[in-house]
C-alpha cells in the first residue's frame, strides 16, 4: 500500500475521531475513524517495517491525546454530561405549619401525589389512591415524616 494511502487514512480517522468528539456525539463515526486509524497503522507495519510502524503510531497516538486533553480543557465532554438541577424538595415536615384537619386547595391534579395549598403554603400531598382534580378542596388527614396525607371535601 503506497504511503499516501495510509497517511490518508490516519488523517481520515484522526478527523473522525475529531468529529465524534467536537460536534456529533454517538458511537458510529468514533468507531469508522478508530477502524481506519488501525488500518492504517497496521498497513504501515506491514508494507514499511517495525522503525516505521512505531514511529506512525507513536504520533498517531500522542496527536490523539493532544487532541482528547484539548478536548477535556474547551468543555466538549460536558455536551455528554447532564446538566439539570433538580431544585424540588421534600416537605420538610417539622417546619410546615400544617395540622391534621387543616385544608387547603389543591394546584394540581393529584394523581395520587401532587401540590396543595395548605395554610399559605404551598405543599406536596397525597391522596390515598384516590384522583382530585386541581382547586379540589382538601383536608389533611395524617402526617407521616415528610408525608401529608389528604382526602376530598364534598362540597
Amino acid at each position: 500500500m503506497t504511503l499516501s494511502l495510509i497517511i490518508g487514512l490516519i488523517l481520515t480517522g484522526i478527523t473522525l475521531i475529531l468529529i465524534e468528539i467536537f460536534i456529533t456525539p454517538g458511537f458510529v463515526v468514533g468507531l469508522l475513524g478508530s477502524v481506519l486509524l488501525v488500518l492504517g497503522v497496521a498497513y504501515m507495519y506491514k508494507g514499511h517495517g517495525n522503525f516505521y510502524g512505531n514511529i506512525v503510531l507513536v504520533s498517531t497516538s500522542f496527536f490523539l491525546g493532544v487532541a482528547l486533553i484539548l478536548a477535556f480543557r474547551n468543555g466538549a465532554w460536558s455536551r455528554f454530561a447532564l446538566n439539570d438541577v433538580i431544585d424540588g424538595k421534600a416537605n420538610d415536615a417539622h417546619k410546615l405549619d400544617v395540622k391534621v384537619g387543616d385544608v387547603g386547595i389543591t394546584m394540581s391534579a393529584l394523581r395520587p401525589a401532587g401540590t396543595a395549598i395548605i395554610n399559605n403554603q404551598k405543599v406536596e400531598v397525597h391522596s390515598d389512591g384516590e384522583f382530585i382534580l386541581a382547586k379540589g378542596k382538601i383536608e389533611v388527614v395524617k402526617k407521616v415524616q415528610h408525608r401529608i396525607f389528604i382526602k376530598k371535601i364534598n362540597t
